[in-house]
């Protein structure tokens, strides 16, 4: 079997194995940014069955995204197959890009894709396969020692990239996936890969020119209600309004449509943004891990 080789190991996360998983653990027990304690047991009653996580670089973001790992890993799954919706931000391939022809290698090993559901999915017509979007991608791979760390070899993938969706195409796309997910005999969680806004000259986009910290935050925290009410038509009216710069709201919104045939609850687990860590107001982006819950 052909295997997706990591292309930001050692960028964007630690390129060897020890030194990963004590930056995975470092991220969850991180006691201002992180969720301050290392997964525990079960939560009685508890199923998440997708949730929003950042792909910036673990010093960035990995603390934020450990809260969404440490819920997911608290929640009553058992092997599950985990639909990850990347970010597409190289241009490459077809707007819903799916790559289940090889398995995904990390310093923690290899990821085996599902690729069961996946040929489910191009049944559909609106997903295709694709290995350019995916080759040098950093949506995806981000995500992969995180759900090592928690699930160890006990899960499967199904990658897919996103480029800039209409509503009608977001809308079909959830659509598929809750069809294909409900009757499926494996536990499914989608996960919406995607930071929030990106403020300043260097990504051309200035909003404010003073306070932009705090406001980059009310901002981001404006969207991420209409995320929480499961209102696809307001979060893009929002997004659209202030020509917002939400790299994954694809993925985002194509997990609120899914999330909405489940009734889920949303629950917002941790927000800030790199200002809030660095104290840099010139170049700001937002982290959100966001939980749907049955």
């Amino acid at each position: 079997m052909e295997i997706r080789l990591p292309y930001v190991a050692g960028a964007f996360y630690p390129g060897h194995a020890d030194v990963l998983l004590k930056a995975i653990k470092d991220c969850f027990l991180d006691k201002e940014f992180g969720p301050g304690g290392l997964p525990e047991g079960k939560i009685e009653g508890l199923k998440v069955i997708g949730g929003v996580a950042p792909h910036a670089g673990y010093v960035y973001s990995g603390p934020c995204a450990a809260h969404l790992y440490k819920r997911i890993a608290e929640s009553n799954i058992d092997n599950p197959t985990v639909v990850i919706l990347g970010t597409n931000h190289t241009g490459f391939g077809p707007l819903v890009s799916m790559n289940i022809t090889r398995d995904w290698q990390t310093p923690l090993g290899v990821v085996k894709t599902d690729r069961e559901f996946g040929r489910a999915l191009l049944d559909s017509g609106i997903v295709l396969e694709d290995e350019s979007a995916h080759n040098w991608e950093h949506s995806v791979e981000v995500q992969l020692p995180f759900l090592q760390y928690i699930f160890h070899d006990d899960f499967k993938i199904v990658p897919i990239v996103l480029s800039r969706l209409s509503v009608n195409e977001i809308r079909r796309l959830g659509d598929t996936l809750y069809e294909v997910s409900k009757d499926y005999d494996r536990d499914v969680i989608v996960i919406a890969s995607s930071d929030f806004t990106h403020h300043g000259y260097n990504y051309g986009y200035v909003l404010f020119k003073e306070n932009e910290i705090e406001n980059v935050a009310k901002l981001d925290l404006s969207f991420i209600e209409e995320i929480k009410n499961l209102d696809l038509n307001a979060f893009l009216e929002k997004l659209r309004k202030v020509n917002a710069t939400v790299c994954g709201y694809s993925s985002i919104a194509t997990l609120m449509e899914f999330s909405r045939h489940h009734g889920a609850k949303v629950n917002l687990l941790k927000y800030y943004n790199s200002g809030e860590l660095t104290g840099d107001s010139s170049l700001i982006v937002g982290y959100a891990a966001i939980s749907f819950e049955k």
